[in-house]
């Protein structure tokens, strides 16, 4: 692409394969620290006092493996007219404009600082080695609090425990399919507790396409090229089943994203973060984890939230990032008041903000306005082509199913090879070839 300039501009235009607006931008957009980096920079190898001014992005998504000549649809965007769910959610609650991933980087190392408040001095995804460090759930199980993890897939693992399995295999029971999320949703308010949510829920959508019982399921994760109406569809249906909670008082949901997926953001991250130690760099040496990723939308919905709050930090103060949840959960259930089980060291996770400061109503003014919410959008044939290349985290979980489904799974040999296999995968069509060879 050559000449002249492109504009930011929405709603989003069919380009050429595809015909729906709503798989913009195809193909994928690189996410990998070194593309990202060009993306907020500009150039590949910034000065250490480089302008982050995040004009990159085109120049990025022009590259051949990229948009190529298509690239200008990189500029595009998605408003409350192709968008509903997400921002009605944004209107009647509570939104975060100054929420930054942790890393300017993938989902491995991001999710990492979700749940560890660091990602142990990796940048991207990579060959999806196993992280073998604490995360959250080991601090709120070995601290007697409930929790569960809530995956929609069918052979595929959740991405919480594949990445974190080392430390999370042995409390495989805590790992549930997606309808269970519903079903404990529904639970009376006197219920028992084994019967209600556990005191902090994580939901993943489904990544991965798989075979479900009479066609294929596809990603619902709002990551392109997937219909944006697919994570649409799913995000409502959180929703509704925390809407129509008997308990919903009780429930605060946050909703986030673990980074941008390469798509064009005008707001420079911030500097100055906290490294998180205990690797206070990458393990290549390149980064000190000191700049935070690109802006990611963030909502808060609680009948405790004032309908139409935009928040952020408070001006000259760390901004919120993905710690900030860790942050939350440490001061409201006391984690840090347990010697004999300490909570996680990040000294992100120190510095961070938390959410309490938007919980703003009480009992008196509390909101009872939770208003139905269904996408309006329409999904169509685009995504669905078997020929559609798969990303880096799909490998990913394609590895992990590999090796969880192996005698050891974390046998470094075994590790490899999964990795090795799933990296060779082109297509859905391969990925479902592998994930269910008896298939017809």
């Amino acid at each position: 692409m050559s000449g002249g300039k492109v504009y930011a501009s929405r709603p989003p235009t069919a380009w050429p394969p595809a015909s729906n607006p709503n798989v913009v931008p195809t193909p994928d957009p690189h996410e990998e620290f070194q593309f990202v980096t060009t993306q907020i920079f500009g150039v590949a190898n910034p000065a250490p006092t480089g302008n982050a001014d995040m004009s990159g992005f085109l120049l990025d998504y022009s590259s051949p493996d990229a948009g190529g000549v298509n690239a200008a649809q990189i500029m595009q965007t998605f408003g409350p007219a192709e968008t509903n769910v997400i921002n009605d959610l944004a209107r009647n609650f509570a939104v975060c404009d100054h929420w930054y991933a942790s890393v300017p980087s993938q989902t491995w190392p991001n999710r990492a600082f979700v749940h560890t408040g660091c990602s142990d001095g990796r940048l991207n995804n990579d060959d999806y080695e196993l992280y073998d460090i604490p995360t959250i759930f080991n601090v709120l199980e070995d601290q007697g609090k409930s929790w569960g993890v809530f995956h929609d897939t069918t052979l595929i693992p959740s991405l919480t425990l594949a990445q974190f399995s080392p430390r999370l295999i042995p409390y495989d029971a805590h790992f549930h399919k997606y309808d269970i999320f519903g079903q404990m949703c529904r639970a009376d308010a006197n219920a028992q507790p084994a019967q209600k949510l556990p005191q902090y829920s994580f939901v993943e959508p489904r990544f991965t396409p798989e075979l479900g019982l009479f066609a294929i399921d596809y990603p619902a994760d709002y990551h392109p090229p997937h219909n944006i109406c697919r994570g649409e569809q799913f995000l409502a249906d959180v929703y509704q089943s925390v809407r129509l909670s008997p308990y919903r008082d009780k429930i605060l949901l946050v909703i986030t994203f673990d980074e941008h997926g390469g798509c064009y953001d005008h707001c420079p991250p911030p500097t100055g973060a906290a490294s998180p130690g205990p690797k206070f760099e990458s393990n290549d040496g390149s980064f000190d984890f000191t700049r935070f990723g690109v802006r990611v939308p963030t909502i808060l919905v609680s009948s405790y939230v004032r309908p139409g709050t935009v928040f952020r930090a408070l001006l000259d103060t760390t901004p919120f990032d993905h710690t900030s949840i860790l942050a939350t959960l440490r001061d409201w259930l006391s984690l840090d008041a347990d010697p004999k089980h300490p909570f996680l060291p990040s000294l992100r996770i120190e510095a961070a903000p938390t959410l309490d400061r938007v919980l703003t109503l009480d009992d008196t003014t509390k909101n009872m306005n939770w208003p139905a919410i269904i996408a309006t959008c329409t999904i169509g044939d685009d995504d669905k082509s078997l020929q559609t290349p798969l990303n880096s985290v799909q490998k990913s979980l394609i590895a992990s199913a590999i090796r969880l489904s192996s005698n050891n799974p974390q046998d470094p040999t075994i590790v490899a090879q999964s990795a090795a296999l799933a990296k060779s995968l082109d297509t859905y069509e391969s990925a479902i070839t592998i994930l269910h060879p008896d298939a017809p």
